[in-house]
């Protein structure tokens, strides 16, 4: 009785670090994430879910901070991610947890190539990834978290086909609002893939509703509002998305002062932002407020990444009536 009811405890501990440190990743608290997890790793070495939530925290450090400096770190946790789960289910465990976490390794290591023109070898990572989300359902058909993979594979479908009648495969969206509104660990993620997707497909105005939740639960991250921001620019909401270009230059400058790109990319979104201002006719006229940011643009010091930004500067600055 007392080993069970030490066991259960060391279960109980270890899901709570794991919901800590996911919280501390998406309010981009990436060191004090990155300390949980390890934690995690400490009182279970041998389960694969900690190796996979730091995976993707690198990869969300990477996206947040434009840069590929934990490449390794990530390509190493998602690698061991995979292994472990192997292993286990090699062992004979035969818990959907598990495959939950191989398909996210597989996963993770997909969604990394995909964003950086690796299609190729990103594609044997997701055929294995979708073949673990499908096992997931079948082994437990309650762990919503594996819908998030199978939408996005059927999203995928979807825009494939969509120009054939009859052939348009539509269950992704259903599939994700399962994710997130029933996922226990993707959930934030789900939300997040969903508002993207809403993009795409145009629908701005439920893309900026779904965002909006996101915001809410982490009012001081960047991630969330930028793409909550995609969805003001699309609906042609620009007084809103020159608050929200507002928030993310204050919250970068804070949070990311030595990251130039980064807070070029703010300053252009809060110029163009002005500038259709000017353009719908806004009165005052905010002449003054997007010369000055085209200007600060043009301060930054000059690198490869920041050249298109200071053009897209110089261009905004010519259009800017006199």
């Amino acid at each position: 009785m007392m080993f069970l009811f030490l066991l259960l405890s060391a279960n109980m501990q270890f899901d709570s670090l794991i919901q800590q440190g996911m919280y501390y990743s998406y309010s981009e608290k990436y060191e004090e994430a990155e300390d949980i997890f390890r934690k995690a790793i400490e009182l279970k070495p041998k389960d694969p879910a900690p190796y996979l939530f730091l995976a993707s925290l690198y990869g969300l450090y990477m996206a947040d901070f434009s840069t590929d400096s934990l490449e390794e770190k990530f390509f190493a946790y998602s690698d061991t991610t995979v292994l472990m789960a192997k292993h286990k289910i090699l062992s004979g465990d035969t818990s959907a947890l598990i495959r939950l976490c191989l398909a996210g390794g597989y996963g993770a290591r997909a969604l990394y190539k995909a964003q950086h023109k690796d299609i190729l070898s990103g594609i044997h990572d997701v055929v294995k990834s979708i073949k673990e989300f499908h096992k997931v359902i079948e082994i437990d058909s309650s762990l919503f978290d594996a819908y998030i993979g199978i939408a996005g594979y059927n999203y995928f479908k979807h825009r494939l086909f969509s120009y054939i009648p009859y052939t348009e495969n539509l269950h992704w969206e259903d599939e994700i609002k399962l994710a997130c509104n029933h996922g226990k660990y993707f959930r934030i993620v789900a939300l997040a893939c969903y508002s993207s997707l809403l993009i795409e497909e145009k629908r701005f105005d439920e893309a900026v509703q779904v965002a909006t939740r996101l915001v809410s639960e982490f009012p001081e991250t960047r991630t969330f509002r930028w793409i909550r921001v995609k969805g003001y620019c699309g609906m042609g909401e620009w007084e809103l998305a020159r608050d929200e270009y507002e928030k993310l230059l204050e919250l970068t400058i804070v949070g990311q002062s030595s990251y130039f790109y980064n807070i070029g990319c703010c300053r252009l979104g809060l110029a163009n932002a002005y500038l259709k201002l000017i353009e719908s006719g806004l009165k005052p006229l905010p002449t003054q407020e997007c010369k000055a940011q085209c200007e600060e643009i043009l301060k930054l010091p000059d690198s490869p990444k920041s050249k298109k930004t200071k053009e897209k500067a110089e261009e905004i600055l010519s259009k800017i009536p006199n």
